[in-house]
């Protein structure tokens, strides 16, 4: 794959004149080294690998009660309505109104910058021990493969970053109410009806879909990194576990949320 794109840059610069292709070389490079330089102001390997397992974990944990909370969109507008009103005022009368849930809020928001901060360090120190190697070529085995943990960590950070772009749409979408984003009928407060008149949206219903399907990867792949990360899987039951786990988890998540969009398209929810 990086060969594969180093190939690509190579063709797409060959097209422009030389004095664009020798500023778009000193840009990248000015900002390659930016990157490789704030990944050295971040604790050690290790630390920032248990910090995103943490957040990652809380995020994963997120997903299961999200999902939990959609799904009495089955049960009608009033039940879901009542839901949505609950998390609003939830805190009242003690607290303003939206207090407790904009906390929460913030809460996540930190874990979710942690989760894709960390997310960043690794990546840029994985590619730069990837130039270190190029730079010291070794002799190869013919027809060598990349091992499944390189998937892995290719796998994830494509999902992840899917995951992340779908999260900005939903949120502009049924949090903010922002066009194009949001249906023409976004009305503030009516979460079932703003939730239906979204997803009768065949390409919005898509999208979700889509990134179903990304979460369902990303979560289970996800949970076996955690006991990888924190050393809870060094056992082989104990990663068996970890891997059954991430694939009830991420499947369980992803068709739960998945019916949604499918059920509305069908006008069982309506």
């Amino acid at each position: 794959m990086t060969e594969n794109l180093r190939a690509e840059t190579e063709r797409v610069l060959s097209a422009v004149s030389p004095a664009t292709r020798r500023t778009l070389e000193e840009s990248a490079g000015r900002l390659w080294a930016w990157a490789l330089k704030t990944s050295e102001r971040f604790p050690p390997t290790p630390d920032v690998k248990l910090a995103m397992a943490s957040s990652g974990a809380v995020l994963s944990g997120y997903t299961v009660v999200h999902m939990l909370g959609n799904l009495q969109v089955y049960l009608g507008r009033g039940r879901f309505d009542s839901y949505a009103h609950h998390l609003r005022t939830l805190g009242a009368p003690v607290l303003p109104r939206r207090t407790v849930l904009w906390a929460f809020r913030v809460v996540l928001l930190a874990d979710a910058l942690t989760h894709l901060s960390c997310a960043a360090v690794l990546t840029v120190r994985a590619q730069a021990s990837e130039r270190r190697a190029a730079a010291q070529p070794r002799p190869l085995p013919q027809g060598r493969r990349r091992t499944r943990w390189q998937r892995l960590k290719r796998s994830m950070r494509s999902t992840g970053t899917v995951l992340g772009l779908f999260t900005a749409f939903h949120l502009a979408d049924l949090t903010l109410g922002t066009r194009p984003a949001a249906s023409r009928r976004h009305e503030p407060g009516a979460a079932y009806d703003n939730l239906v008149a979204s997803l009768r949206r065949p390409p919005v219903a898509g999208l979700y879909l889509a990134a179903m399907l990304a979460l369902a990867a990303h979560t289970s792949q996800g949970l076996v990194q955690i006991g990888n990360d924190t050393g809870l899987s060094a056992q082989r039951g104990a990663r068996e576990r970890f891997e059954l786990a991430g694939r009830l988890v991420g499947t369980g998540v992803a068709l739960g949320n998945a019916s949604i969009p499918v059920a509305v398209l069908l006008r069982l929810v309506r």
